[in-house]
């Protein structure tokens, strides 16, 4: 799942952009929750679990990452 949503990117090696891109996510999730669209709301809280545990867990701060586009 990771490769295919291209989280291990070199764009993704600065700390920060890890972080800005949970903190995006997670406020769209509260968003759609807010507004009353529960759906959309467990998969912004799933892409965020799946982004959580790839920069974060998995995270390889030597590993190359993929330049494919």
């Amino acid at each position: 799942m990771i490769k295919l949503l291209g989280l291990n990117h070199t764009f993704f090696k600065p700390l920060l952009r890890r972080v800005i891109t949970l903190v995006v996510v997670g406020l769209y999730g509260l968003f759609e929750l807010t507004f009353g669209h529960p759906g959309w709301a467990s998969f912004a809280a799933a892409l965020f679990a799946i982004c959580a545990y790839a920069f974060f867990i998995a995270f390889d701060p030597e590993d190359k990452g993929s330049n494919d586009v």
